[in-house]
């Protein structure tokens, strides 16, 4: 998954299936597949720890998510959707850590390309700080992740194999 151009960062899945006849419970579960998909989707090369736009990828990705799922909460089951968000919520937490490192070490990189001999050791110790708390904050990713019940979320939206076949 890694290497991303501009061009397919980020992008959402389409629903060229849905119509303006589409029963809306049909719907959500079509939208909310898709978007789940898509989220796990860039969970490989997330997990690789080094693809920081898989990282962003990921966490636009579950946000979508998180929105369409608050969005559909009246067109299905509330108590599954509810455990799903929830879930769901935990996930972006974690992931959001590990951005939140990437975007530190982004500009500590540039800092240390300006830097003078006396801040050089500065930098240089919170970049290996950073990079710490970033393999902590995927470990917890990982954990979270490992610990999503996929195939009940799937099964509850209406694919047995995680895949859209219709």
């Amino acid at each position: 998954m890694g290497g991303h151009s501009p061009k397919d960062m980020a992008k959402p899945p389409r629903f060229d299936s849905l119509q303006p006849d589409t029963p809306l419970d049909s719907a959500a579960r079509t939208v909310l597949r898709g978007l789940l998909e898509a989220a796990l989707a860039e969970a490989t090369a997330v997990l690789g720890g080094e693809d920081v736009e898989a990282t962003h990828d990921m966490r636009v990705a579950l946000r979508r998510l998180r929105s369409a799922e608050d969005t559909f909460r009246d067109a299905l089951p509330r108590k599954r959707l509810r455990r799903f968000a929830e879930a769901t919520r935990g996930i972006s937490r974690r992931l959001g850590a590990v951005r939140d490192a990437d975007v530190h070490l982004a500009a500590l990189r540039t800092a240390l390309g300006g830097a003078t001999v006396d801040e050089t050791p500065g930098i240089v110790y919170l970049l290996e700080r950073v990079s710490a708390q970033r393999r902590r904050a995927l470990a917890k990713f990982a954990v979270e992740l490992s610990q999503f019940d996929r195939r009940s979320f799937f099964d509850f939206l209406g694919a047995d194999d995680g895949r859209d076949t219709g």
